[in-house]
């Protein structure tokens, strides 16, 4: 579509039926009506503030963006921080199962820490983080059943009443030489 170089239908600074700059636009695109000098002006003015708003909203969309993203961030680090701070808790129950295992398990294992090798700390946590102490005495009572050899050696008790006294030892080199001398 071209503009034709005619003379204007309007009177100068009119506006070519009383249109809106929009309508003077679909009209000039429609080549029904041609706009004069100062519809010419009108729809360079309407496109100019199309362009400037055009603009703006382009500028505005980028901000909304870059605060979702900023948001976004900020929901993923607190994932992940939730999901580091679980962890943590989790390996503080099994630490605290650990304990509670070796600590029942001091009167009657050679070394306790078989006893947390042993068995599987989390079947005695349930889902609140409490420790089944009676689970735990119970499954230490059926692993000494089965391994019996990681059991206490009881000591063997001493009849003689009290410390033994063991042969005089010279205490100096001339104790030893009459020693020897008198054999």
């Amino acid at each position: 579509m071209s503009e034709t170089a005619t003379e204007p239908s309007v009177p100068e600074g009119g506006d070519p039926a009383g249109q809106t700059p929009e309508a003077a636009a679909q009209a000039e695109h429609a080549g029904d009506v041609p706009l004069g000098a100062a519809g010419e002006k009108a729809l360079a003015e309407w496109k100019q503030r199309a362009r400037a708003a055009e603009k703006t909203n382009k500028e505005h969309a980028a901000r909304l963006q870059e605060i979702e993203d900023r948001d976004k961030s900020e929901v993923q680090k607190a994932g992940e921080r939730a999901t580091k701070a679980e962890q943590r808790a989790t390996a503080m129950v099994e630490r605290a199962a650990r304990a509670e295992v070796k600590a029942l398990a001091s009167a009657t294992f050679a070394d306790p820490s078989d006893a947390a090798a042993f068995l599987r700390l989390g079947d005695f946590v349930d889902d609140d983080g409490d420790i089944d102490t009676k689970g735990i005495e119970k499954a230490l009572a059926d692993l000494l059943k089965t391994k019996p050899h990681l059991a206490k050696v009881a000591a063997s008790p001493s009849f003689d009443g009290g410390a033994r006294r063991t042969a005089d030892k010279p205490t100096s080199m001339n104790d030893l030489i009459r020693q020897k001398a008198a054999k």
